[in-house]
Order: C-alpha cells, then sequence, then structure tokens
C-alpha cells in the first residue's frame, strides 16, 4: 500500500506535466486564427474555454503555451542533469587543492541570482526562446555543478569507496557504478525545484513584456493580455494561471517524493 501511493504521489503529477508539455498535439483549434466575429464566445464544443479579446481559442492557445513553457523547461533540465553531473562527478573526484581556484569560481558565479543572467542575456542578444533557455540552463548548470562536486567529495571518503578502490576499481567505475547512483536522488530533486524556478522565471518575464519573440505563446503572455479584457471575461485569466499553478505545483510534488525516497527508495 505504501509503495502503491508513492508510486502515485509521482505518477500523477508527472502525468499532468506531460499533459502540459504535449497537449498541444490535441489542440482543437489553430492558436493564432483571428476571428473578430466570434470573440467573447463562451465555452462549446468548437471552443471547450470559449475565445479570448481577438476570437482565438484559449484552449488551443493554453495548449500551446504549454509546448513553449514546458519545452524549454524540459530541454533546459535535460542539459542541466547531463553537464552538471558530468562536471560535478569530474570536479569532486579531483584533491580538494587541485579545485581551490575552480571552487572559488563556482562560488563567484552562483552568487549571481539567476534573474540576473536574464537580464545580461536578454541586454545582449534580445528576446528569444534561445536567449530564455541559455541564461537559465547557464544559472542552473553551475549551481548543479558546485552541488553534485560537493556530494561526490563527501561520497569520495567514505568506506565502500575505499574498498573498491582496495579490489582495483577504475576512476571511471567509482563515478559510474558507485558514486552517482548514490547523489542521482539530490540531483533529480535539485532539478525539479530548479524545473519550477524557471517556470515562473518564464511566465515572469512574458507578463512583464520581456517575453520569447514575437508569435510565441506562453502563458505569461496570455495572463498579460487577459488582464487588459478582465472586467469582461473575468475566467479568461484564471486558465493561464491554473496551469501555471499545476506545473509547478507537480513539480514540487515530484521533488518531495524524491526527497522522502519514493522514486529511489533502497
Amino acid at each position: 500500500m505504501k509503495k502503491a501511493k508513492e508510486v502515485i504521489l509521482i505518477a500523477v503529477p508527472l502525468l499532468i506535466i506531460l499533459f502540459c508539455a504535449f497537449g498541444f498535439l490535441f489542440a482543437p483549434n489553430n492558436p493564432n486564427h483571428v476571428d473578430l466575429v466570434v470573440k467573447f464566445v463562451e465555452p462549446s464544443d468548437k471552443y471547450p474555454f470559449g475565445t479570448d479579446h481577438m476570437g482565438r481559442c484559449i484552449l488551443s492557445r493554453l495548449l500551446y503555451g504549454g509546448k513553449t513553457t514546458l519545452g524549454i523547461v524540459l530541454i533546459g533540465s535535460a542539459i542541466v542533469i547531463t553537464i552538471g553531473t558530468l562536471l560535478g562527478l569530474l570536479l569532486g573526484q579531483r584533491s580538494k587543492g587541485k579545485n581551490l581556484i575552480i571552487e572559488s569560481l563556482l562560488n563567484a558565479v552562483t552568487a549571481i541570482p539567476p534573474i540576473a543572467y536574464l537580464i545580461i542575456f536578454i541586454g545582449a542578444w534580445g528576446n528569444g526562446i534561445l536567449t530564455m533557455l541559455t541564461a537559465l540552463t547557464v544559472s542552473l548548470i553551475m549551481r548543479l555543478i558546485k552541488l553534485v562536486k560537493t556530494k561526490t567529495e563527501i561520497e569520495m571518503g567514505k568506506a565502500y569507496i575505499m574498498g573498491a578502490i582496495a579490489s582495483g576499481a577504475s576512476r571511471g567505475n567509482l563515478l559510474i557504478l558507485h558514486v552517482a547512483p548514490n547523489i542521482i536522488k539530490d540531483v533529480i530533486h535539485y532539478v525539479c525545484l530548479s524545473c519550477t524556478d524557471m517556470i515562473m522565471a518564464i511566465v515572469g518575464f512574458s507578463f512583464i513584456g520581456i517575453g520569447l519573440g514575437d508569435n510565441v505563446i506562453d502563458w505569461g503572455l496570455m495572463v498579460s493580455e487577459a488582464r487588459s479584457v478582465i472586467i469582461m471575461r473575468p475566467d479568461i485569466i484564471l486558465y493561464p494561471i491554473v496551469f501555471i499553478f499545476l506545473c509547478t505545483l507537480s513539480f514540487n510534488l515530484i521533488a518531495r517524493a524524491i526527497e522522502k525516497g519514493g522514486a529511489f527508495h533502497a
């Protein structure tokens, strides 16, 4: 029963995230099609959530907004996990004296708030999906490298590692077969929480007008657009807010389940 509960606590949030990320495949209408004749139409079979002030299908825009927002988040997370874990493992298995300069550099870089990276990259490259992806991943990679490096240094000093070294295990085998499985829970936990931060950063910047470029649909843009017509259709602003809430909650629930040992419980 306990194991089934642990699985459900991860499976349900994961399904929500997958639906929001790939739901655009089932969008009922073209999200960019403008038809002022049908603006502010109430929910119907053709428009399940109704239409906005330009006659566009709200549900279709929500699903395509999920594609954009979660696309950046999931791709960024994959890059962060791959590069951050690899570099962290390599740096962590070296002696601390050799890592003094690198450690000082990591401390300096990670002291910079992630929002500062966004401002710097957007100022240099302008708005765009690639800019947002690069800024978010650079910030999170540095923090993950520091986390993995610290965890690896702790693991390298444990008795089971000493025993593996005494039995002739190579450095590569130590990192891949012994250290990595023991720190993967911390890595996934960190990345899940970082996904929430990434969603809020994307939505927040898009809401204040520093978005992802022209003709790019995302939830922050939808909230910003709905705010101007909130008196006529107050429900329109609720739809993207609910999607944002569900996705951030889902990532936090997965992180909480992993923290308790759900998915990686021995």
